[in-house]
């Protein structure tokens, strides 16, 4: 029903921003993926929306790319997957991480985003395994550098969203490629 906002962003929160267009501020539900890429309050954005219809209520969710809108719709054809469970996954996970854990079927990774326990794993396993097709060839190898460093910042207490941007951030701006896990991790704690 409605596939984009374009406007000002009036509010912005890790969980939700209010874009104003034309005078109407609307509230998007947003993950902390595409909170990161935001630009500051009074700038102009676009956002692809999902309208979720319930009883009591009618509640929109923003997305930076039309990629986390599919995944997002991906996770809500799963049985006792709501939209909020769907937003924690979106700011636990990459789709790419997600892609892989399904894959190789490793419930500790599922378990370990917010709001998902085993049972909750094994079903998104279960489900989703026939409807992920293209998954990428490393899938199931070891991780890069950059997932590496990414895991090693959350162990130390950054969210997943600040830790991929602080270190996309250093591999761009320093040209790091060719260093071990913990350098990456120094350059990407500068961009914190």
């Amino acid at each position: 029903m409605i596939a984009h906002i374009t406007g000002i962003i009036d509010t912005k929160t890790p969980a939700r921003a209010i874009i104003d267009v034309g005078g109407i501020g609307y509230e998007l539900h947003i993950p902390a993926s595409t909170y990161v890429t935001l630009p500051e309050i009074g700038d102009r954005v676009r956002l692809h929306t999902h309208l979720h219809v319930r009883e009591d209520a009618l509640l929109l969710y923003g997305f930076a790319s039309a990629g986390e809108l599919e995944f997002f719709r991906l996770l809500l054809s799963i049985s006792r997957i709501g939209p909020g469970v769907a937003l924690n996954i979106l700011s636990g996970i990459s789709f790419d991480e997600f892609k892989s854990a399904v894959y190789r079927e490793d419930l500790g990774v599922l378990s370990s985003i917010s709001g998902i326990g085993t049972k909750t794993a094994k079903r998104l396993i279960l489900e989703l395994k026939d409807k992920i097709t293209e998954i990428p060839a490393e899938t199931g190898q070891p991780p890069d550098l950059a997932s590496s460093a990414i895991a090693g910042m959350v162990s130390l207490g950054y969210t997943r969203a600040t830790a991929e941007a602080a270190v996309h951030g250093a591999l761009r701006s320093e040209h790091v490629y060719d260093v071990d896990v913990g350098e990456l991790i120094k350059a990407a704690l500068k961009n914190v």
